[in-house]
């Protein structure tokens, strides 16, 4: 029956038209009549009664390919495998095939599969990276600046870059949720359904078919993309996706004694290929030939092809799980006369069920293990770890473990290993896995400014941060900006003990800037120089901000850029003094902000007696809150500054002007002793950009505010009024504003701005 199996699907594969229906009954008939003996009739074919005894059945296999978010069709195959009563006796698998068929392999039903799909945030999975909220105050530091999200190594060898745009924490950690259903299993041969994963060697090229070890790890390096994904180490090879050798691993189904193969392939035939549009897209397809061939050689060897029809849906496209899914289903309906087959009746099917399902199993824990790496305090980590030694484990609270642990930001990726204690409880390693490019950062970010109208501003930044200094994780900071406002920086960061809670800052920084000031009647633009140099000591609040006092020292000199009227004269200040801060920072990104907020107060204090030229006390504010509702984002901003008492120095008087600070002046025009702006903004998601850029957007501002010279001129009535309307782009290189501002009065600005945020 076996033979007549494989030549049925066969000839059906090979017939067309009427021959098609014609071959199709003929071997229907042999099926039944092969049948005899072991059923009294043949019954109707959607009847599971009618099929071979379950000691006659071909060992069937099922196969599923790689293709990233298409490979979710395969959750609706194996769907209507079920509800057609086929068992499957094992299981191979490609990237997202392996993770779809490994997962079913440890017990997980497609129900279970598919609602996973649709609680799943794939965007984030994709994207890997902490949620802002919950990262160390010390790890937003450079948000406030212009600097891109990417990050390079630097050593003395030179440059070192991630071996992936995406380390795949979070998605190593749903792996290792999901395989809790295999703890304990060492040899794939020994899950409720024998399985094997592929992954292909990096240095050679060789075909990998994984077979044992741990099931979350094959996975995960079954779906290591190059250049996506970071590779795997495993077994002393360094592992990437199997698609690359083999994308429909056949083969490896027939070694573990396939006699009937179920194919799932969800790749575009080479027949049907289109001419590549853009360069992007030629390298896409002349990279996927090879593996398309070889893909294309293993269908030819297969007894039931299913192609889900999903071609129009791309690699990414996970948002589209649902009708992926439902593909796969009508694909697998396409093919329901082959597949009924290999039915079998409700009494075999209630023992494949008994097999294949399993739940998580109680897990004691007896000790608990916390290796945080080189370099970094097992103190530090260890109040970031909720799971205790005596209890079971709890899978979504070790998940939790493992994100905050992750979210210190010191990690590439975080994982945790079980390993048997005795007969009844396990023990529980959880290691932190360093940035392989570190422990020294360099990140860079690109300025641009304009007024449309002739006036632009333009700079480049660097930072270059050298982490792991000691034990208690001092940090070094140079910063180097070049442009309209060069500027050279250098912070020492030093936490005083193990808790990394208290710490030392001391800083230096020199700069250039352009200011407007008030000399006489005029306004005068200034070219200032300024050294400041600073002595903190602080309290960190974890992820929530910082308290920070210290002493502070500012030199200053400043010339008119040009000839002006009346000569206006040299400007030389001296300020020192003490200052308190306190900073909380809640924002879930400071690029056109979500969720969240951002409040950041300074009290200053010039003494003449600590070599200041003024004496003089100044509060400043700043505010931003954000809160979002499906596509609508609502913003408010407020920034405001007071002179305690006597009058503020020239350098150090309120600035007000500029996109959402009196949208309609130019920036900076307006100056005082008191003074601030609040602003409301309203934001319209029009949709995101591709890959690894974010949202598109429209919007307005209403904008209120003003600077006055004295503290009996602050009122309601000296108040501007300004509005502007916005077309923004959250991009890889940064926020993109493009503004038009109108101010009370008649005055208006148009604004270009590459880098600027909130």
């Amino acid at each position: 029956m076996r033979q007549r199996f494989r030549r049925a699907t066969q000839g059906r594969r090979e017939s067309v038209g009427s021959a098609r229906r014609a071959v199709t009954w003929l071997l229907a008939s042999a099926m039944a009549f092969d049948a005899i003996g072991t059923v009294s009739a043949a019954p109707a074919p959607q009847e599971p009664a009618a099929t071979p005894a379950e000691t006659a059945r071909p060992r069937v296999a099922l196969v599923l390919s790689g293709g990233g978010a298409l490979g979710l069709a395969h959750i609706g195959v194996l769907r209507v495998l079920e509800e057609l009563h086929v068992p499957i006796d094992c299981v191979a698998g490609t990237s997202m095939g392996a993770l779809v068929g490994g997962i079913y392999a440890a017990g997980h039903s497609p129900a279970e599969l598919e609602a996973l799909v649709g609680s799943i945030d794939w965007r984030a999975l994709i994207q890997d990276t902490p949620d802002r909220r919950h990262l160390p105050y010390r790890r937003k530091v450079d948000d406030t600046t212009y600097l891109t999200r990417w990050e390079h190594g630097v050593s003395k060898r030179g440059v070192a870059l991630p071996s992936g745009l995406i380390a795949g924490h979070r998605l190593g950690v749903l792996l290792r949720t999901l395989a809790l259903r295999a703890t304990g299993v060492d040899h794939f041969d020994r899950l409720p359904l024998p399985f094997r994963a592929i992954a292909t060697d990096a240095a050679t090229g060789d075909t990998v078919v994984m077979d044992r070890g741990d099931l979350a790890g094959a996975l995960r390096a079954s779906m290591a993309v190059p250049g996506l994904f970071s590779p795997v180490e495993r077994d002393g090879r360094l592992l990437v996706d199997g698609g690359l050798v083999a994308n429909l691993p056949v083969d490896a189904a027939r070694a573990m004694g396939a006699e009937v193969v179920i194919a799932v392939d969800v790749g575009r035939p080479l027949a049907a290929r289109t001419r590549p549009a853009s360069m992007l897209g030629v390298l896409t397809q002349s990279m996927d030939f090879l593996s398309r061939r070889e893909v294309e050689r293993a269908l030819a060897t297969v007894d039931i092809a299913v192609r889900p029809e999903v071609a129009e849906y791309k690699l990414l496209d996970f948002h589209a799980g649902a009708e992926l899914i439902k593909r796969g289903a009508e694909a697998a309906r396409r093919q329901a006369d082959l597949l009924r087959r290999l039915s079998v009746g409700e009494e075999a099917w209630e023992r494949y069920l008994e097999r294949q399902r399993r739940t998580t199993p109680r897990i004691p824990i007896r000790a608990l293990t916390l290796d945080p790496g080189p370099g970094l305090a097992q103190a530090a980590v260890s109040r970031s770890v909720r799971t205790r030694p005596g209890t079971p484990l709890d899978p979504s609270v070790l998940a939790s473990d493992l994100d905050r642990l992750w979210e210190l930001g010191d990690y590439e990726s975080v994982d945790f290993e079980l390993s048997p204690a005795d007969a009844d409880t396990w023990d529980l390693g959880i290691t932190g896995r360093r940035k392989r490019w570190g422990p020294n950062f360099l990140r860079t970010g690109l300025s641009l400014a304009s007024d449309l109208e002739g006036t632009s501003n333009f700079n480049l930044l660097g930072a270059l941060t050298f982490t792991r200094l000691n034990r208690m994780g001092g940090e070094l900071k140079l910063l180097a900006q070049a442009g309209g406002a060069p500027t050279l920086a250098a912070e020492l960061y030093q936490p005083l003990g193990r808790s990394r809670l208290p710490f030392v800052g001391a800083g230096l920084r020199g700069l250039e800037a352009k200011r407007q000031l008030t000399v006489g009647t005029e306004q005068v633009q200034y070219r200032f120089k300024s050294w400041r140099a600073n002595l903190d000591l602080g309290f960190a609040l974890g992820r929530y901000g910082e308290l920070r006092a210290g002493f502070r020292r500012n030199d200053t000199t400043g010339e008119p850029t040009g000839k002006q009227p009346g000569d206006p004269p040299r400007f030389e200040d001296h300020d020192a003094g003490y200052r308190v801060g306190l900073v909380f920072d809640q924002l879930d990104r400071v690029n056109f902000p979500r969720r969240g907020l951002l409040l950041a107060t300074e009290h200053y204090q010039a003494k003449p007696s600590l070599g200041s030229d003024h004496e003089y006390r100044r509060l400043d504010l700043e505010t931003v809150a954000a809160e979002t509702v499906g596509r609508h984002s609502f913003l408010a901003l407020m920034h405001g500054t007071s002179a305690l008492g006597s009058g503020l120095p020239s350098a150090n008087r309120v600035q007000v002007g500029g996109l959402f600070s009196l949208s309609g002046l130019p920036p900076g025009e307006v100056s005082g002793n008191y003074g601030g702006v609040a602003t409301a903004i309203y934001l319209y998601r029009l949709g995101r950009l591709p890959n690894f850029g974010d949202g598109i957007y429209v919007g307005a501002s209403l904008e209120t505010g003003n600077a006055w010279e004295r503290a009996s001129d602050v009122s309601s009535r000296g108040l501007r009024w300004s509005t502007s309307i916005l077309f923004g782009a959250d991009t890889i290189l940064g926020p993109v504003y493009l503004a038009h501002g109108w101010t009370s009065g008649g005055r208006d600005s148009f604004y270009l701005y590459l880098g600027r945020t909130f």
